[in-house]
């Protein structure tokens, strides 16, 4: 043992250990509590990217869903198509713009077997949320023919 660390009172030697125990105490709490830190953030972050998951499929499915509806209009009528059956009125959750507030009315009258939207409203609420509603129907095309289809008959003329 080097000449420094040899101390001849024993009073001295128990307040050195000492020391140098605290010091070690104190340098493996330091390490655990920084691994239980990594943990901790590991799983927040998994749970976030799951959530994040979660949220872009909920948002392709709204987006799949809505793009089953073909016309939608902000009067009762709806110009080259015929009204079949009105299904019911359906009421968006808060959204942040108008934008996505209409595509989930549409997602929601696509869920109720409705391919359009009449009376279509958008509101924005005061703490700047967008909420769109609507009355979902069934819709026919009336009027419209097919447009003749290119023979060669007809291109020899």
């Amino acid at each position: 043992m080097p000449e420094f660390l040899r101390f001849s009172d024993p009073l001295v030697q128990r307040i050195v250990y000492g020391a140098a125990a605290f010091a070690v105490i104190v340098v493996v709490l330091r390490v655990i509590v920084a691994w239980r830190e990594r943990r901790r953030s590991a799983r927040i972050r998994k749970e976030l990217q799951r959530d994040y998951d979660k949220v872009r499929l909920q948002q392709e499915e709204i987006r799949k869903l809505a793009g089953q509806i073909e016309a939608t209009s902000s009067t009762p009528r709806i110009t080259g198509f015929a009204i079949t059956r009105q299904i019911e009125t359906v009421f968006s959750e808060p959204r942040a713009s108008s934008v996505s507030a209409v595509e989930l009315a549409k997602a929601l009258a696509a869920q109720k077997g409705a391919n359009a939207i009449i009376n279509l409203q958008t509101q924005q609420a005061p703490n700047g949320k967008w909420f769109a509603s609507g009355d979902a129907v069934v819709v026919k095309v009336i009027g419209r023919r097919k447009p003749p289809e290119d023979t060669p008959e007809s291109e020899s003329k």
